[in-house]
């Protein structure tokens, strides 16, 4: 069997989710299953696509170079599957009403529609990428909908990590029948919950010259970027310092700052710089994040919106409290989290109190991971995705 992962031309420039969760399920795949090849492949159209079986495409909402993949495999009378990776439309415009920096403040004013606003930021990115320019030309005389609606129409399934994202493509592109599974976002349970923290603990101790032993930790890891919300977290971290539960905690930040909104790395480094306690890390390996989680602390994660907020899992394999954000989380964390409104501060603040108070028994979360959540788990049930198709086919 062999199989095309196709994306954004982008891919790489800037690493996202979706190029973390392709290059995790061709590992995974290939590991369960070395007759199965995997290639990926950004570019629209690729020459010797019939030497492909099926065609596995990643990204329902950034759609326009995904929708001419779409349309080029289905002329090659090629099996499609979509990975969707959408977003909820109604936590997107909690989002974009709330926490929008720059002159992307102007913008949304001006332009108030959300599908508006998606095809002006593949506009901006066409002037830094010109391999971008011909898609968003053909996404302008179409449609982004239209081409979200068309690709839903010829993929032969569309996976989903949640099913609240199943019901939130139904809802978002009144597309109430189209055929689509459940396939689980993966941990890499050979480093998370396995990666001692002296590690990381060496390593804070050579940047910031301080022992991490002396306090606990409060930890947030993702791209320094508004979506992710974390002036909103130094806000509540610094209502809380005076309390005596929170007096023996530091809150540490790992992430690369974005290159799209100068406004928010301003803020969020003059928010750190102002405050003891405080200490951001840029972007570290996978196994310097594990050994970061291995502690006693709490995770926060008060994203604005995600599709399962990953990282959680990762740090509840490693054995902290957590605080997230979100439904679609909750179907992997259930009862086993907090959980707090991203735009209230004050949500977040109780919502770290009580996991300081009354922590969870992450243990029981722990199993489950390792039962239904692996990258293993992931491979399985997409090749069983892959028979399925090929024997229909």
């Amino acid at each position: 069997m062999k199989i095309l992962f196709q994306s954004r031309v982008d891919l790489y420039n800037p690493c996202g989710g979706d190029t973390l969760q392709m290059e995790n399920t061709k590992l995974a795949i290939e590991k369960l299953n070395p007759s199965i090849k995997i290639d990926i492949r950004p570019e629209v159209k690729v020459k010797d696509i019939n030497s492909y079986d099926i065609v596995h495409l990643f990204n329902l909402d950034w759609v326009s170079e995904t929708y001419i993949q779409a349309k080029w495999a289905k002329s090659h009378n090629i099996p499609i599957v979509l990975s969707a990776i959408h977003h909820s439309e109604d936590e997107v415009k909690i989002f974009e009403k709330y926490a929008r920096y720059d002159v992307r403040r102007i913008y949304n004013a001006i332009f108030s529609n959300q599908s508006l606003r998606d095809f002006g930021k593949n506009i901006y990115r066409s002037f830094f990428n010109y391999k971008k320019v011909s898609s968003t030309i053909v996404q302008g005389l179409i449609g982004i909908r239209k081409e979200q609606k068309e690709i839903l129409k010829m993929c032969d399934v569309v996976l989903v990590q949640t099913e609240k994202e199943a019901k939130d493509i139904a809802k978002d592109f009144k597309f109430k029948k189209f055929k689509w599974e459940k396939v689980v976002n993966g941990v890499n349970t050979d480093i998370f919950g396995k990666t001692s923290a002296s590690h990381f603990d060496k390593l804070f101790k050579e940047v910031f010259d301080e022992d991490l032993s002396n306090f606990k930790v409060i930890l947030n890891v993702g791209r320094i970027e508004p979506r992710k919300n974390q002036l909103n977290l130094i806000k509540a971290f610094e209502n809380l310092k005076n309390d005596e539960l929170l007096n023996n905690f530091g809150l540490i930040f790992i992430g690369a700052y974005t290159e799209r909104s100068y406004e928010y790395v301003y803020r969020f480094k003059k928010a750190i710089k102002n405050n003891s306690n405080i200490y951001h890390f840029g972007a570290v390996s996978p196994e310097i994040v594990a050994s970061a989680m291995n502690r006693d602390g709490v995770y926060v994660h008060p994203s604005w919106f995600e599709t399962t907020g990953l990282v959680c899992i990762e740090a509840a394999m490693a054995g902290m409290q957590l605080v997230a954000t979100g439904d679609r989380v909750k179907e992997y964390l259930g009862d086993n989290a907090y959980y707090c409104d991203p735009k209230d501060v004050k949500s977040i603040e109780d919502a770290i109190l009580k996991s300081v108070k009354s922590p969870k028994n992450i243990s029981r979360l722990q199993k489950d991971i390792e039962d239904k959540y692996t990258w293993n788990k992931t491979a399985k049930q997409t090749i069983s995705v892959y028979e399925k198709i090929l024997e229909k086919h």
